[in-house]
């Protein structure tokens, strides 16, 4: 006899309650949700959208069906199949970002989990315009309202078409029904407004208590700072009209609805019975002098409503050869977002103050009033270190560029102590200090850590000269990676060298062949290679009158008839990738042994770039001996013969 499994646990949501996730045409988003469910044929879970250059719209499959379902009813009011689409892709759904939506789906109404097709951080759309394809898990609450909607399809349907935007008559009463419905599912949503110095968390029964306490009175969410989170989106929800037990003004505030309210007592009492039987944690705080309770959330450090921390942080130190791509990687494989990240250079100058915080004076008041203070400042490890403890969910990144340039130990500290981690990613060990403390805990003798959802990514150049150097104890606490310099990968790769026949991905080779087979007078050979991204697509193009003359006028904002400027503009242009990379070669590459690349008819600096800037085509490589010449161009064919 089978016996049912042990109940499933569940992590408790992020409440994301100090994000700012706003959805405008709350209403319009909604109703797109639900004609999605209806063209889901009631599956677990869909993929909606699909990427369109920066931009996401309706995937085929769906767009078909939408149409099955719809057109009998939309054509009649004299609307196209196009013009329906067109509708349908300027929704919400495609130009929000993912976290509003999860706000509104996930947290207010839950009918659904949203995410990312591919699993890309929940994050990835806060910056810039670019939208990712979404997925959709449905929640039993839309079987609920499935029940409505199936009650009178066609009325119902119209009910979402109008509110997707289409000029559309509805029944006033299903539409109320609909709304109501929404309301009933909304109410364990929980809101955060800023009231001074204090935050106040509450649901919306706080919100009828107190309409029906003050009946003529006016309740205010906006708060004394800008509104975050679900708040912002119970505006927007408020603001299209959608409890009809309430009325609402951005400017004026909250207020009973006229002529609601005995069915709003009898309801709020229906609500407070059933938040009474939720599992989630709250706190009930009698007030004693009306004998009367109400709800309000519990809001802690560890608290249930927040889902645990997430693991994985570590400390990843990349290094390679200048211009290989170290930090391009960290672009695109850990984060790019500003709002995630603190980024720092390291140099010898940088100190432990310059990174940890430091007292500094502050002036405060003005005029007579006016008085100097003296508080923390905190520096990039503090801030990061700050976001990451209060955003359990996401990932946090500090970088640092080029680590080996200042004293990394002393710049460090006693912060040193915390790269090591246990299996999650958290800090073996705490340390205090009571400045770092105050600003993220504000109690300054709590032991600071690094939190497993803190990473810290490092960036080394190996050829670095006459810089500071990592001791092993320093080293061991880090993922060591070496970024492999491959020339191939670099998008301007075959790219040609100005006016040349030789593309970038054939120079980078043979020089780098010749760099690592050359003598040992070239000191640490290996490490003085090109890297791949040593140069630019930009620093590669050449520049002439004929072709690029508008845009050299431009650039440099020439007039177009001074002539001598623009010539010397042009070979300034022109002269980038013999300054930059022929230089590197015979004054850092080759230093020791330059007769190894360049022809011996050369003695000075000058006149290699003389002959290479000023040279046509493929003369200009005349510059090198004859070795390298004929491997520069040397063709594809020969190589493949010799292989054979």
């Amino acid at each position: 006899m089978l016996r049912p499994d042990e109940i499933k646990e569940y992590h408790n949501p992020d409440l994301k309650l100090g994000i700012k996730s706003s959805l405008p045409r709350v209403k319009s988003t909604l109703g797109l949700f639900f004609m999605l469910w209806k063209a889901s044929d009631k599956n677990c879970e869909i993929t909606y959208s699909q990427i369109d250059g920066d931009s996401t719209i309706l995937i085929e499959d769906l767009k078909s069906k939408l149409i099955d379902i719809f057109a009998p009813i939309y054509e009649s009011y004299g609307v196209s199949d196009d013009e329906f689409i067109d509708k349908v892709n300027e929704n919400q759904m495609f130009k929000s970002q993912l976290e509003s939506l999860i706000v509104a789906f996930e947290l207010i109404w839950r009918v659904g989990k949203i995410k990312f097709f591919d699993d890309r951080p929940a994050s990835s759309e806060r910056t810039g315009r670019k939208r990712y394809p979404k997925t959709i898990a449905f929640t039993k609450n839309m079987d609920i309202i499935d029940t409505i909607l199936m009650s009178n399809q066609i009325e119902y349907s119209k009910v979402l078409l109008a509110w997707i935007g289409l000029d559309i008559d509805v029944n006033s009463e299903n539409e109320s029904s609909l709304l109501k419905l929404l309301v009933h599912l909304s109410e364990e949503a929980v809101y955060k407004l800023v009231d001074e110095d204090k935050d106040v968390i509450f649901n919306m029964n706080s919100v009828y208590i107190k309409l029906l306490e003050n009946e003529n009175s006016i309740i205010d969410i906006n708060g004394s700072k800008e509104p975050k989170g679900s708040l912002r989106i119970l505006k927007s929800l408020l603001s299209d009209g959608m409890n009809p037990y309430i009325n609402y003004s951005n400017t004026r505030g909250l207020e009973l609805a006229d002529g609601m309210k005995e069915e709003l007592e009898l309801y709020q009492c229906r609500v407070d019975a059933s938040l009474s039987l939720l599992n989630t944690k709250y706190i009930v705080d009698q007030i004693d002098d009306k004998n009367e309770s109400t709800y309000t959330i519990e809001v802690s450090e560890e608290n249930e409503l927040y889902s645990s921390r997430i693991s994985g942080g570590n400390n990843i130190l990349l290094y390679g050869v200048p211009g290989s791509g170290k930090s391009y990687k960290i672009e695109e494989e850990y984060c790019n977002d500003f709002n995630f990240m603190e980024r720092v250079v390291f140099h010898p100058d940088y100190m432990n103050t310059d990174f940890v915080g430091q007292i500094l004076p502050t002036v405060k008041g003005e005029g007579d009033e006016k008085e100097i203070t003296y508080d923390f400042t905190p520096g990039p490890f503090t801030r990061v270190l700050k976001k990451a403890i209060e955003n359990p969910r996401d990932p946090y990144y500090l970088v640092i560029e080029e680590i080996n340039r200042g004293n990394a130990p002393a710049i460090f500290g006693e912060i040193f102590q915390l790269l090591d981690r246990d299996a999650d990613g958290k800090s073996s060990y705490e340390i205090t200090n009571y400045n770092i403390a105050n600003e993220v805990f504000d109690e300054k003798e709590k032991p600071i850590y690094l939190p497993s959802n803190l990473h810290i990514l490092a960036t080394m150049n190996t050829a670095d000269q006459n810089v500071f150097t990592l001791d092993t104890a320093f080293q061991r606490r880090w993922d060591m990676k070496m970024i492999e310099n491959d020339v191939s990968k670099a998008e301007h790769a075959s790219k040609s060298i100005l006016d040349t026949n030789v593309t970038w991905e054939r120079f980078n080779t043979v020089i780098n062949d010749q760099i690592i087979t050359s003598s040992a007078a070239t000191l640490s050979s290996e490490d003085k290679r090109l890297g791949a991204y040593f140069v630019t697509e930009e620093v590669l193009k050449f520049y002439s009158k004929e072709e690029n003359l508008d845009d050299v006028i431009q650039k440099y904002s020439i007039n177009d008839r001074d002539a001598d400027k623009i010539d010397k503009a042009i070979k300034d242009l022109n002269s980038r990738f013999g300054d930059k990379v022929i230089k590197y070669l015979w004054d850092d590459a080759f230093k020791f042994s330059r007769d190894e690349l360049f022809d011996v008819e050369y003695k000075s600096l000058e006149k290699i770039l003389d002959t290479f800037n000023y040279s046509v085509s493929d003369e200009r490589f005349n510059v090198f001996n004859q070795d390298i010449k004929e491997n520069l161009f040397r063709t594809l064919d020969t190589e493949d013969s010799e292989d054979e």
